[in-house]
């Protein structure tokens, strides 16, 4: 049992893993780290909506984006042909999958809105097109190869679903939206590659607990069952609480950051 849960779990690594990541040793600091992370996720979630991917396509998409870059550096690799390959791939691997074309013509237009221009489709014939096919095709190979052509994720918004339902921990409608509206947001965090998703379902049940001012039973501590320990529990809620002491990831502050950390673009 032991054995298979490891096997579950091989690609969580260790804070100092995601401390001493490539791009940190490239020279990116851990502000900047994080605020591409964000908005890396960020841009997944806008892809994903206009693409009608399914909510667990989307995840899985941003897990695949928080996996590249604990591996690989955001100096090696734009950020933003990052977050389309994720998506492409993701889409593949929940058995959603959408044609490159259209993820490249969801991206543009997306790329358009943010920058104030007419919402133009992106046409074949556009030197764009095939820049950007060719820069998401090879990100996506090294997604792959990084990843061993082996991916596999569990996302804890089910186990969070059954713990808070009345057979369980009989939580209020309005804790159980807090919990999933929290879980959502550890995707733009290192959670998800550094511990495992029951791990991350407990955090956010309890983090959810105390923002809603909704007492949950402690005795016996029903964390316990997952073996979860607590100090991961607040290591974890922390990571998310951060998120919204950042500043706003916005249209002007991502491009200057991404040209700080860019030397170059595959």
């Amino acid at each position: 049992m032991r054995g298979g849960k490891e096997a579950r779990f091989k690609f969580l690594v260790p804070r100092e893993y995601v401390e001493n990541s490539e791009s940190r040793r490239d020279g990116v600091s851990a502000r900047d780290e994080v605020i591409l992370r964000v908005y890396g996720c960020e841009l997944i979630t806008r892809g994903c909506q206009l693409l009608k991917l399914h909510h667990q396509a989307c995840a899985t998409a941003q897990v695949i984006f928080q996996r590249f870059y604990v591996k690989r550096s955001f100096v090696d690799f734009k950020v933003d042909f990052a977050a389309m390959a994720a998506t492409w791939l993701a889409s593949k691997v929940e058995e959603n999958p959408r044609a490159l074309r259209w993820v490249l013509q969801v991206f543009y237009r997306i790329d358009r809105r943010r920058k104030g221009l007419p919402l133009t489709p992106l046409e074949y014939t556009d030197p764009i097109f095939s820049n950007w096919r060719t820069n998401v095709t090879i990100a996506e190979r090294y997604m792959l190869r990084e990843f061993g052509f082996s991916i596999k994720v569990e996302h804890p918004h089910k186990l969070v679903l059954v713990l808070l339902s009345p057979q369980v921990l009989n939580a209020s409608r309005a804790l159980t939206q807090e919990a999933w509206n929290l879980l959502n947001d550890s995707l733009r965090t290192t959670a998800c590659v550094q511990y495992t998703p029951e791990t991350v379902a407990c955090a956010m049940i309890k983090l959810a607990s105390k923002r809603a001012k909704e007492a949950l039973p402690l005795n016996p501590p029903w964390w316990a069952m997952f073996d979860v320990r607590e100090e991961d529990m607040q290591d974890c809620a922390q990571m998310v609480t951060r998120l919204y002491t950042l500043p706003k990831i916005d249209d002007a502050l991502v491009p200057q950051v991404a040209k700080e950390v860019s030397d170059g673009e595959r």
